[in-house]
């Protein structure tokens, strides 16, 4: 089970009927100790391949004014056999001012996959979507599913449903030119279905195991998509971005325990996340101690004040919508052993936006930069 737990379902129909409550909405972190000053941010690594791209696209357009085709040419074709899975990938490299297709790829569970047009691309998850959208082809997407929150764009596209409980019907009504998504999304006789319908559908792996994963499934969607260039560069940014946080959470002297709390008030949904949560990876990443994971919880168990007290986190993190639907903090609060705890006295409560802080793509360094800073705040 992952973030995209079928429970989890409801946070998605919750975005779904409040679509622009949330849309562009930067992380906050609610602490009762000053933020402090804070440190200069780098430029997000989606904005800084954007800017590639559109330095790329201008050349091209300069070098096909010049008359020769072949100049127009990117400087290095992708081979038309491409793995899409875990891989450390090819070098960034010159990004393609379009996408070079036909492309051959590996899709998981089931063999290779030929995509040949990329001009109605249905991404079956929202990380998924992220990243295609981080790619510049966002004007290619035709319909996302409601997990698809992130960026406004992907949010404003019609909707197929949600990831785990697709229809085959609706998707193929949209014509679809090529389907990606992650192993979550189906259930798997309508991916099947899509398939046979002759769709081209690639399953790229998640790679929720550890962070290395970010890099891995950054590369699988842009090889893809025939973009193995864009999706190099975005992977490698991404990374920089990622290693250079690491480091400094590396200098840490202290690794405070922390509670990932699952909520949805309209439904009365209260879960603790454990190992394989996805939250895990990041709390661990931020030099803390997951709670869930060190008293040997899986993935999601319901939540008890029993459970919680003996915890006793130093920080909660959740996720902004959760905490929203509770009330805030003083609602959160008021949910049983909440306030018993070292957390829940000192209102240490942190707050990311869904796809930013499980989505494992490339906002995955900003939502660890947040959360460093918010449990080490001498290292701002």
């Amino acid at each position: 089970m992952t973030w995209s737990d079928p429970d989890i379902e409801h946070g998605a129909r919750h975005r779904e009927e409040h679509p622009a409550r949330r849309a562009g909405r930067r992380p906050s972190v609610a602490r009762r100790r000053s933020h402090g000053p804070q440190r200069a941010r780098a430029l997000p690594a989606q904005l800084r391949v954007t800017a590639v791209l559109a330095v790329a696209a201008v050349a091209g357009m300069l070098l096909a004014g010049c008359g020769s085709s072949d100049e127009a040419e990117p400087p290095a074709a992708p081979s038309s056999s491409t793995s899409a899975g875990p891989s450390a990938g090819p070098s960034a490299g010159p990004s393609e001012a379009a996408p070079v297709l036909p492309v051959t790829v590996s899709s998981a569970g089931s063999g290779d996959v030929t995509v040949t047009d990329v001009s109605r691309i249905i991404p079956l998850n929202g990380e998924i979507a992220e990243i295609v959208f981080a790619l510049g082809l966002g004007d290619q997407v035709v319909a996302t599913d409601v997990s698809a929150t992130y960026p406004p764009e992907a949010a404003a596209k019609p909707k197929i449903g949600y990831q785990r409980s697709l229809a085959a019907e609706g998707i193929l009504a949209l014509r679809p030119t090529v389907l990606v998504g992650t192993p979550e999304a189906g259930p798997p006789p309508v991916i099947e279905q899509l398939r046979s319908a002759g769709v081209p559908t690639v399953i790229v792996e998640r790679g929720a195991e550890s962070l290395d994963g970010v890099d891995a499934k950054i590369r699988a969607v842009g090889a893809a998509l025939g973009v193995p260039g864009r999706g190099a560069a975005l992977a490698a940014t991404t990374q920089t971005e990622l290693d250079e946080v690491l480091e400094r959470a590396a200098g840490a002297t202290d690794s405070p325990k922390v509670a990932f709390l699952y909520v949805r008030g309209q439904q009365n949904v209260a879960m603790i996340g454990g190992e394989g949560s996805g939250a895990d990876l990041l709390i661990e990443a931020a030099h803390g101690v997951d709670a869930g994971s060190a008293a040997g919880l899986g993935e999601f168990t319901p939540l008890t004040a029993e459970a919680l007290v003996a915890a006793d986190p130093d920080h909660l993190l959740l996720l902004s919508d959760g905490l929203e639907s509770v009330g805030g903090i003083d609602g959160l609060l008021r949910l049983p052993g909440v306030a018993q705890t070292t957390a829940g006295e000192n209102r240490a409560v942190i707050d990311l936006d869904d796809l930013e802080l499980l989505g494992l793509g490339p906002r995955t360094p900003a939502a660890l930069d947040e959360l460093v800073d918010a449990l080490h705040p001498g290292l701002r």
